[in-house]
């Protein structure tokens, strides 16, 4: 029976991923399904997601956390810092489809922190490291400061993650946030402003987004 979750979890993902422009090789399919059925395994012991559905997860985790790909800027040594990481989300994804990345996985819940290490020693994916703290204290961490050309989160509302985002983003760094609305609040403050706005549907009617840009502001 789960193979056939996993056959249904594989063209699910594959048929949006390539609606979206985002062709995925083997080995990336693979190591995609592979995570899946960690989370299906994992998610009976530990609450990682209240989905069940494997179409649901195949788009509203998955292909969601793919279309940051969107955000991503094309250069070499991108460092990503995933903030409420949670099952992974979408800092693993990203990891998958664009294996240069530096990745960061922020997560205070020790529960969820051992599915992500668990998660990363399986796939046998490198540069990837987790850390089980919140961003406001990560953010005092001085060896942090400066470091990352892209902060994301799925998980954490906005007005959590714009007052700590600064002192970690490298000269020119970007914060990206999946939204249902059009941007709404002002983040000069912080000394970012927003850059561009991607807005899409999820296919099967999962939902309306929204990627929201935000760049440091010149001085």
């Amino acid at each position: 029976m789960f193979h056939v979750e996993q056959t249904l979890f594989v063209d699910t993902l594959v048929a949006g991923t390539s609606t979206f422009g985002i062709n995925l090789n083997k080995n990336q399919v693979s190591a995609l399904s592979s995570y899946y059925c960690e989370l299906d395994r994992w998610s009976g012991k530990i609450n990682l997601t209240s989905i069940r559905d494997t179409k649901e997860i195949a788009i509203k985790h998955f292909l969601d956390s793919l279309l940051y790909s969107q955000a991503l800027e094309k250069k070499t040594n991108v460092s990503l810092l995933d903030v409420g990481s949670g099952a992974g989300f979408p800092g693993l994804p990203l990891k998958i489809l664009v294996p240069e990345l530096r990745v960061t996985l922020l997560e205070p819940n020790e529960k969820k922190t051992s599915f992500l290490r668990h998660v990363i020693g399986t796939l046998d994916l490198k540069d990837v490291s987790v850390v089980s703290m919140s961003l406001r204290d990560f953010s005092r961490v001085t060896s942090g400061h400066g470091r990352f050309s892209c902060i994301t989160t799925r998980a954490v509302a906005v007005e959590e993650v714009l007052p700590f985002s600064a002192p970690l983003l490298e000269e020119g760094g970007r914060v990206v946030f999946c939204l249902t609305k059009t941007f709404d609040c002002d983040p000069g403050p912080q000394g970012l402003r927003v850059a561009r706005e991607f807005s899409y549907d999820l296919p099967h009617g999962f939902g309306h987004r929204v990627l929201t840009v935000l760049e440091q502001a010149a001085a």
